[in-house]
């Protein structure tokens, strides 16, 4: 899954947290254990753990020792030393001698209780003691009455051991209030230290999760940004700019969100269901059935819930997609939408886009609110039945409370870390799988337009010549070409323009020079190397390009005519200004240059944010200046003086100007004609007046005679 791709490079954390939680469910899963003994041997036994009694007369140890063969009497003996009249226990029994000298007493202790607790027993000890009844036929006679086998003979054998031990302890004088007591303290204190524990790598798990999942949100957002900063226009086309948006903050928010609850749940529920289950053998209760029966029913839910929702995630993000492209649309085109008033229409379409996307959510939640009652109906249902069958298991004799408590305890755990992986995989993980392949796949589409290889240099002190070689070209998934067959070059330092009538194709030429689209078939040459031989940030570099459109970034009017170097000197970023025709504008702002510029120029105007759009290109200090229809914001008398600044100043630079108006280009060096994608006619506007029918025709329709003979406009 790529959910799981993406957390990768976070493996560190991913075993931090592992080893936490490993912790974490130790400690939780000692908890029902020690609750056990509390109730079965705090409560029930007074505090007595076992047959190993701390202190035993000498009498009861002799009447003890004719119970056992010769190596239990040596493993007995071997726990104890002999001081006045007592055997007292050695301390610092290693585990392996307790535990044999505690299997060694257990079953004589029985014996013992029941033979001084039963009807005839005094006198089987008697017998026991003079030796007219030997141990075996003891053992048989007791064994007709009492359980001594199987898991109930076992228990039973226990408890009256503890009895046993219990008895000689109230002849000895001991206080069972301090046994008992001091039991229960020690229990406390270690359950005590187990929810610290507990809580203590709850903390560490959450922390280093939460860090391990911003992390991850940051690198995608990073990756995804620099990666949609390289597509060219057809990529970014090809997803939209709303999907974009969506795929680099919804989707890496879901795919974050989920990789903290994978590295904080989806890790701590498998554990908790294994360890679980593993207690659960160890609590020898014949209910394991219960166990089974409960996971086998949630997997099953899982399945179904996953089955009917996954695909509804997909044609989820792909509406919020929609909706987004709705908002976005209303939200930059509202003045459009007022002047037309179309409020009403664009509300409803709004609506259709939101109620498409309540519908689908409704479903899920609809799907989702089924699991949370199904699984408590389960759960309830599961508890009912360890109470019923452990209560037959307690009046039979083959289990304790304490252990029907634990197995509870432990039957909810599992069920609850059941229910966790239920609701990450039919929830989180499938949504979160679909904003990871929207994701992935933005990160795996490669842009059209790249960087060769082994790019080729440009000659030193490049002038900037430009020439086009039978160029076409059409739009990707078009089926038609926009230019056809365009052949012409441009001298350095000339300055050219490009006009034809709309849709001839003048902004899909310009726009092939600095490879925001690669041309179809054919060669745009710059100084002699064909542009697409070179590194983007070589060509790039030496061109300054000025949008249709001006777009300036949030900040101050310095930070954006510095844009492309921002270690330009005050002096140039004023020439750029001054060449712009922005000089007189800025000064007349109270902070100059420091003045705020907001988010798009939304606090300039139409023709203050241009001409600082030409100053942002100017500073550049391009060898090849491209202006797409840049100068239509300005006024005729702004027009004319940002040209001829632009002849005086930077007489060195090739320019190429698409525009509509004939004023803008009638005094260029060339004007290139374009009509329907094809060259119509080139040369000066003398030469093309008496030759080409379509330049005759566009400027015929906007100079007067008097203008078209001079040669000059009236600003």
């Amino acid at each position: 899954m790529k959910t799981f791709f993406f957390l990768k490079p976070e493996w560190k954390a991913l075993l931090l947290v592992s080893l936490l939680l490993l912790v974490q469910v130790t400690a939780e899963l000692a908890l029902p254990a020690t609750t056990s003994d509390l109730v079965n041997i705090g409560v029930q036994q007074d505090g007595i753990e076992d047959a190993l009694a701390q202190r035993l007369s000498q009498d009861s140890m002799k009447d003890l020792l004719l119970l056992m063969d010769d190596a239990q009497r040596q493993d007995a003996l071997a726990a104890y030393r002999l001081a006045d009249g007592q055997y007292l226990l050695l301390q610092g029994l290693d585990e392996q001698a307790r535990q044999a000298a505690t299997q060694a007493l257990t079953l004589p202790m029985a014996l013992l209780f029941g033979a001084t607790t039963q009807e005839g027993g005094q006198l089987l000890l008697a017998g026991l003691r003079t030796g007219l009844i030997t141990r075996e036929a003891l053992l048989a006679r007791v064994a007709d009455q009492m359980p001594l086998a199987g898991e109930a003979g076992d228990q039973f054998v226990r408890q009256a051991a503890a009895q046993f031990v219990k008895a000689e302890y109230q002849r000895l004088g001991i206080s069972l209030d301090q046994v008992r007591n001091s039991y229960l303290w020690g229990k406390g204190l270690l359950m005590l230290g187990l929810t610290l524990l507990s809580a203590l790598a709850a903390l560490g798990t959450s922390f280093f999760a939460g860090r391990a999942g911003a992390r991850v949100g940051r690198r995608l957002r990073g990756q995804v940004f620099a990666r949609v900063l390289s597509f060219s226009r057809g990529e970014i086309d090809r997803f939209s700019t709303a999907s974009l948006i969506t795929r680099s903050t919804n989707d890496i928010n879901q795919i974050q969100t989920t990789s903290v609850m994978m590295l904080r749940m989806l890790l701590y529920a498998p554990i908790m269901a294994v360890g679980g289950i593993w207690r659960v053998t160890q609590v020898k209760t014949g209910l394991g059935w219960i166990v089974a029966l409960t996971v086998g029913l949630m997997v099953g839910l899982v399945v179904v819930i996953a089955s009917v929702v996954t695909p509804k995630f997909k044609l989820l993000q792909t509406l919020v997609d929609r909706m987004n492209l709705v908002a976005r649309e209303n939200l930059t085109g509202v003045q459009v939408v007022r002047a037309f008033a179309r409020e009403d229409h664009e509300t409803a379409r709004y609506g259709q886009a939101n109620e498409n996307l309540t519908r689908v959510n409704r479903f899920i939640n609809y799907a989702f609110s089924y699991v949370m009652p199904l699984m408590m109906l389960l759960i309830n249902v599961v508890v009912l039945l360890i109470l019923w069958f452990g209560a037959l298991g307690i009046e039979a004799g083959r289990l304790q409370v304490g252990d029907m408590i634990a197995f509870i305890s432990y039957t909810m755990q599992i069920a609850f870390a059941f229910m966790t992986m239920a609701m990450m995989g039919a929830i989180m993980l499938p949504r979160a799988e679909v904003a990871s392949q929207r994701v992935q796949e933005v990160l795996d589409t490669t842009s059209a337009v790249t960087s060769p290889a082994e790019p080729a240099a440009l000659p030193a002190g490049s002038p900037g010549g430009l020439r086009f070689e039978g160029v076409s070209f059409r739009y990707p998934d078009s089926s038609e070409d926009v230019l056809h067959d365009l052949s012409f070059e441009i001298p350095p330092g000339q300055t050219a323009a490009v006009i034809g009538a709309t849709g001839s194709g003048k902004s899909s030429l310009i726009q092939l020079i600095p490879r925001f689209f690669d041309a179809t078939a054919g060669r745009v040459l710059l100084d002699g190397v064909d542009v697409r031989d070179l590194a983007l940030s070589d060509l790039r570099g030496r061109i300054g390009f000025v949008p249709q459109q001006a777009l300036l970034f949030s900040g101050t009017i310095e930070s954006n005519i510095k844009f492309a170097d921002g270690g330009l000197d005050q002096a140039a970023m004023e020439r750029a200004a001054g060449i712009a025709q922005a000089e007189r504008f800025i000064a007349q702002r109270e902070e100059g240059y420091e003045a705020p510029v907001s988010q798009g120029g939304t606090n300039l105007s139409g023709g203050q944010k241009q001409r600082l759009s030409i100053a942002r290109a100017i500073a550049a200090r391009p060898r090849l200046l491209l202006f797409d229809d840049s100068f239509s914001a300005l006024d005729y008398r702004t027009d004319l003086l940002v040209r001829q600044a632009l002849r005086e100043e930077l007489g060195d630079t090739t320019v190429i100007i698409v525009a509509q108006r004939i004023a803008t280009v009638m005094q260029a060096d060339t004007i290139l004609v374009l009509e329907e994608g094809r060259l119509a006619g080139q040369g000066s506007h003398r030469q093309l007046m008496a030759t080409c029918p379509a330049y005759q025709q566009i400027a015929r329709s906007q100079l007067s005679e008097e203008e078209l003979a001079s040669g000059e406009v009236q600003a």
